[in-house]
């Protein structure tokens, strides 16, 4: 078991203390203070805080808490930010709860193991009262944007696996109506005939996934889709975002089953770029690249206690904040680990960030 040098944090908050927070912006000095108030055996120790410190975990922190956002939240994203710079999750953890500490901010205390807690994964479930029509496929005139029917059904939304964060528990029963959904997320070449502009993070061709694009951004690409087309368009909610995932919802933890390979474009497959749409296996209802790729921006504003706030059981549920500006992003990308492509997997961005690798996907109305 790891063992880390508690005097170390202890030290780096009576530095913060005495000095300042701007000692935040002299990393050297901050550094030679802590080695030279350390008991010479804290060197990896050290070296992980500064880690810290380069990788933004302070002033992310600090950001995040002036938003309002709750630190049992926030926590968990700047561990895996820094498990992402490949440091060992323990190490991580220590990291984090140490800046947090040095901030002035109690760490919440983790979560107690409940061996005996079992996701209530029934067989009846996924519920399907209408059978898949003989025409499931539907394609755009404008844009030749291909959609696929998801039935009606009754599934069991969240962490089926045991395996995820807070904010995917507790599983609960949602119900959702039948919709058509994108079998791809929208391209570089749709959003260039839409918008005039490529604002992807690297233009690799007409095929690739639109990224770079923020919330209001696709809010924007709708607005003219809209405007040019006979239809109408919106993003999913994040409800029927993961029941399509996995398939119309079975238990299946990434997008069409527990292969991640085989489905998705991440972090061990992609050579370090996003691909083509449709070159991974669909899932079980035709849909590609729900899993890896691009993230996918959803209709819902996040919130980590949403699932306990839902209750047993619900309907179609879109969930508004309007004080809040931060959307539901899914489905992982071509740059993360497997364990953020799952099917129950949440994120977020705020509405108006730009990140690198985030798309989307519609739905016809």
């Amino acid at each position: 078991m790891a063992v880390f040098n508690e005097m170390l944090r202890v030290r780096l908050q009576e530095l913060l203390h005495n000095h300042g927070r701007t000692l935040l912006q002299e990393p050297r000095r901050l550094e030679a203070l802590l080695r030279d108030l350390s008991d010479g055996q804290s060197g990896s120790d050290l070296h992980l805080l500064m880690q810290g410190l380069k990788t933004g975990i302070p002033a992310q922190l600090s950001d995040d808490l002036e938003r309002g956002l709750p630190l049992g939240s926030i926590l968990p994203r700047l561990v895996q930010r820094l498990e992402e710079a490949h440091i060992a999750p323990k190490a991580a953890q220590w990291c984090v709860d140490s800046w947090c500490l040095a901030l002035g901010h109690e760490p919440p205390p983790p979560p107690e193991a409940s061996p005996q807690r079992k996701t209530p994964v029934d067989e009846r479930y996924p519920i399907h009262p209408e059978p898949l029509p003989a025409e499931r496929s539907w394609q755009d005139p404008l844009l030749a944007m291909a959609f696929v029917w998801v039935p009606a059904g009754t599934f069991l939304m969240g962490d089926l696996f045991e395996e995820g964060g807070a904010d995917e528990q507790p599983v609960h029963e949602v119900t959702l109506n039948g919709f058509w959904l994108g079998k791809y997320t929208v391209t570089q070449g749709q959003w260039q005939q839409v918008m005039g502009n490529n604002p992807s993070h690297r233009a690799r061709g007409d095929n690739h996934p639109v990224d770079q694009v923020s919330w209001e951004d696709v809010q924007l690409f709708i607005s003219k889709f809209n405007e040019m087309s006979k239809e109408r368009y919106r993003l999913p909610s994040e409800a029927e975002w993961e029941y399509a995932c996995r398939s119309g919802g079975y238990e299946q933890r990434y997008a069409g089953g527990d292969n991640a390979d085989s489905v998705a474009w991440f972090a061990d497959n992609s050579r370090e770029s996003s691909h083509p749409v449709g070159q991974k296996s669909a899932n079980g209802l035709g849909l590609h690249d729900m899993s890896g790729n691009v993230w996918e921006w959803c209709e819902d504003w996040y919130d980590d206690m949403a699932y306990a706030k839902a209750g047993a059981r619900v309907s179609n549920p879109l969930r508004r904040n309007e004080a809040s500006g931060d959307h539901v992003l899914r489905g992982g990308s071509w740059s993360d680990q497997a364990k953020y492509v799952r099917a129950s997997y949440r994120d977020w961005g705020r509405r108006d960030y730009r990140g690198y690798d985030y798309g989307f996907r519609l739905v016809r109305l």
